[in-house]
């Protein structure tokens, strides 16, 4: 049998939630996180953008409302604003009178609600290009376009294609993006030219770059070279080729698709230059 459903209108008739002239309030109590629904990384950069949270709000800092969604069981589930509920929390535990929290309804589908967390403004943290990548993922789950993911997010196309790239990479791509030793576009470059590889040849990258004092491995530090598979079908057309009086006859298919694979080659290098 099916549980009773639960409403801010349920909310308000059993006294859950207050409504003030100030908007909607409900005791820290009643809100919930959705285990796995934000796609922060637990690392120092979020730790010590928390911290800086919590002593904001310590010093009677102001903060925007919670956006939420009435729980099935009881209470809400947080939308938007899981490190401020954090930092709500953190102050009821260092003594200060935290009770009635500041709330709004969040109005979206469930699609909306997953690309909520990259559109979050206020003294909100940005999303590293690795959680921005996971909350693609998720999107993608859902069976949408590039250009559908694109428009949830509040995002570029070409952007979002570099993270669903990311999303669908190998877990060792995935790690050295998520710790920051390798750049979301180097990461791409790496992918593109060496699928299943790129994971290893993004560890000798993050070698280099350590050896050179440099911090991160970043798209210009890529070195861009021509696919295994076009030079090697070069070398096919060429050996397939006459060389006579130090020309080279093949036919006019083969010719064009020798063109094209140099035509590459000239503009990767152009590429490498401007870098």
């Amino acid at each position: 049998m099916a549980g009773k459903s639960n409403s801010f209108r349920d909310m308000s008739r059993n006294g859950t939630i207050l409504r003030r002239d100030r908007g909607m309030f409900i005791r820290l109590k009643d809100i919930h996180i959705r285990e796995g629904f934000n796609k922060r990384v637990e690392d120092e950069r979020l730790r010590e953008a928390d911290d800086d949270l919590f002593q904001y709000m310590m010093q009677g800092g102001v903060i925007p409302s919670l956006e939420v969604e009435a729980r099935t069981e009881g209470g809400v589930w947080v939308v938007e604003g899981h490190r401020r509920t954090r930092a709500y929390q953190r102050c009821a535990e260092a003594g200060k009178p935290v009770e009635w929290i500041a709330i709004v309804p969040f109005e979206g589908s469930d699609i909306d609600r997953i690309a909520r967390i990259s559109t979050s403004n206020g003294r909100q943290l940005a999303l590293t290009k690795f959680e921005e990548a996971m909350v693609a993922k998720d999107l993608m789950a859902f069976n949408l376009t590039p250009d559908e993911i694109a428009k949830h997010m509040h995002r570029s196309r070409p952007h979002v294609d570099k993270l669903i790239v990311l999303a669908t990479s190998n877990h060792d791509v995935q790690e050295a993006v998520r710790g920051g030793q390798v750049a979301l576009d180097a990461a791409v470059e790496r992918v593109k030219e060496h699928g299943e590889d790129a994971g290893q040849i993004l560890e000798e990258d993050v070698k280099k770059a350590q050896e050179q004092g440099k911090k991160k491995v970043t798209k210009s530090m890529v070195q861009k070279n021509l696919p295994v598979i076009k030079v090697r079908r070069l070398l096919q057309l060429l050996s397939e080729a006459t060389v006579l009086d130090e020309s080279i006859n093949c036919y006019p298919e083969a010719m064009e698709e020798i063109k094209a694979i140099i035509e590459d080659y000239r503009q990767l290098s152009q590429a490498d230059f401007s870098n």
